[in-house]
C-alpha cells in the first residue's frame, strides 16, 4: 500500500527532482505541482484501462419522466463512474446507448453494468497502477519541474510501457467472462453454458 506522499515522491524521483515531500500540503514547488494535477491525472490514469481494483457492478433505476425517442429508459450512470466497462446481460451493443451520462435502453430496471469508479483512497491502488499513475503524474508536471520537454516526452514512454505491462498482468489474472445470459434466455431455462447435442443432434439437458 503506497501513500500519497510515497506516490508523489516517486513520481518527483522520475524527474530527477530533489525536493522530497513530506507531507500532501508541503507547500514546495514539487508539492504544488502536484496537487494542482493529482485529481486530474488519477480520473484519467483509471480510465486508460479496465482496473480490477476499480471496476464496480451496480443495479440502477431508471430516470422519472420520458426517455429520448425511440428508447424506453434511460439510466444515470453512478456518480463515481469515470467509464461505463459494460451493461451486462446485453446480447448485442446494439441494444443501448450512451448519451452523456445516461444509459439509453429497452431493458426494464434495475439495469446492471459493470463501470469504473474514481477509487481516491490510494491504499486501494494496484501495485502496478501505482508506477502507471506515478508515470504520468511525472509526465503532467514535468515541464513545471525541469522546462525540459525531452524528459517530459520520456515520462509519457515509461507511462506506455508500464500501462502495458500492467494491462498484461490484469488479463492473468482474469479468465475470459462468459456473457451473463438474458432475462429471456432465463426464462427459458438457459444457465449460461454451452449447449451440448447428442450424436444425432438433439440438445442433450
Amino acid at each position: 500500500m503506497s501513500s500519497y506522499v510515497e506516490i508523489a515522491n516517486l513520481a518527483a524521483s522520475k524527474l530527477g527532482a530533489d525536493d522530497q515531500l513530506r507531507s500532501p500540503d508541503d507547500d514546495t514547488h514539487v508539492g504544488r505541482s502536484v496537487k494542482a494535477v493529482w485529481d486530474t491525472v488519477r480520473r484519467a490514469a483509471i480510465r486508460d484501462h479496465t482496473w480490477n481494483f476499480a471496476v464496480q457492478r451496480q443495479g440502477l433505476a431508471a430516470r422519472a419522466g420520458a426517455p429520448p425517442h425511440p428508447w424506453s429508459f434511460a439510466y444515470p450512470l453512478p456518480a463515481t463512474s469515470l467509464r461505463l466497462v459494460e451493461v451486462l446481460n446485453c446480447r448485442r451493443r446494439s441494444d443501448w446507448q450512451l448519451e452523456g451520462r445516461d444509459i439509453l435502453t429497452h431493458m426494464a430496471a434495475p439495469l446492471h453494468i459493470r463501470f469504473l469508479t474514481d477509487v481516491r483512497e490510494t491504499a486501494l491502488w494496484d501495485d502496478a497502477f501505482v508506477e502507471v499513475f506515478a508515470c504520468r503524474l511525472a509526465f503532467q508536471i514535468a515541464m513545471r519541474i525541469t522546462g525540459d520537454r525531452g524528459i517530459r516526452n520520456d515520462c509519457w514512454a515509461d507511462y506506455q510501457q508500464a500501462l502495458g505491462r500492467a494491462i498484461r498482468a490484469d488479463a492473468r489474472e482474469n479468465p475470459p467472462l462468459r456473457p451473463e445470459p438474458t432475462g429471456w434466455e432465463l426464462a427459458r431455462g438457459w444457465s449460461g453454458e454451452p449447449t451440448r447435442f447428442s450424436p444425432n443432434g438433439d440438445p442433450v439437458t
